[in-house]
């Protein structure tokens, strides 16, 4: 089914203002900062440089990706760029549509897209052009939430811009990357109930929570007790990395 055009307008309104306190939670949120920094660890060493971020918003996830080198980062929002190099000013940026990306063919080392595909109407599109601005052997790297999570689906329900999240799990994943050019993919589960999403939420939990370190510590011990009775299939993100075939 084709996006109509209140999915787009849904999407713009729940996206196009630039979210400081989201930023702030992500990038230094005391106890869930840590968090981030696992979810995005294992991308670390295949982002070379230059690499691009595809749907970069605020530039949460460039705090860390520019560590390995020079970035730059693309999104549809003008407001959040606009934040995001106020924050970033080494880290260059562009207004585009990620299905039309205003770069030449294998111009990056390496391509990062998280928690995009289920907003856009189009995302073999947006992979499509993501594997077109890779360098031959360059690195594209993904992470989209699973809908078979009980976090990633109370998510979808409480969000509107979010309904895309029930469609997505590791078969969509695997089928949206077959037939791209592209070898040694690899598909798999990440994260299985990080509690700290929800109870030390910016605006619906509870981030006071992880000032009291004995409370951060029985939070983090009750969530890796719950993670382990979760199968693989349901953590909460899907992550793959493939590499750009030659020629």
């Amino acid at each position: 089914m084709q996006p109509t055009g209140k999915f787009h307008a849904e999407q713009r309104a729940y996206f196009e203002r630039a979210d400081r306190e989201r930023f702030e939670w992500t990038t230094s949120g005391p106890g869930f900062s840590e968090v981030e920094d696992e979810v995005l660890a294992p991308f670390l060493a295949e982002l070379a440089p230059p690499c691009l971020e595809i749907g970069c918003g605020e530039g949460n996830n460039l705090v860390r990706l520019r560590r390995r080198g020079r970035c730059f980062g693309i999104d549809l929002f003008p407001a959040k760029l606009v934040f995001a190099a106020q924050q970033l000013p080494e880290v260059g940026f562009a207004a585009a549509d990620a299905a039309a990306l205003p770069f030449p063919q294998r111009a990056f080392a390496s391509v990062f897209i998280r928690d995009l595909l289920h907003h856009v109407g189009e995302p073999r599109a947006v992979l499509e052009e993501a594997v077109r601005v890779l360098a031959p052997g360059g690195r594209l790297c993904l992470l989209e939430p699973n809908g078979r999570n009980p976090l990633a689906y109370v998510q979808s329900l409480v969000v509107s811009a979010e309904r895309g999240i029930r469609g997505s799990d590791e078969r969509r994943i695997r089928a949206l990357l077959d037939g791209l050019p592209l070898e040694g993919v690899r598909v798999w589960p990440l994260q299985p109930l990080p509690l700290r999403r929800l109870l030390l939420h910016y605006k619906i939990g509870f981030p006071s929570l992880a000032r009291n370190r004995t409370s951060l510590r029985a939070l983090i011990a009750v969530e890796r007790a719950l993670g382990r009775l979760l199968p693989p299939s349901r953590w909460i993100y899907v992550a793959a990395r493939a590499t750009r075939v030659a020629g």
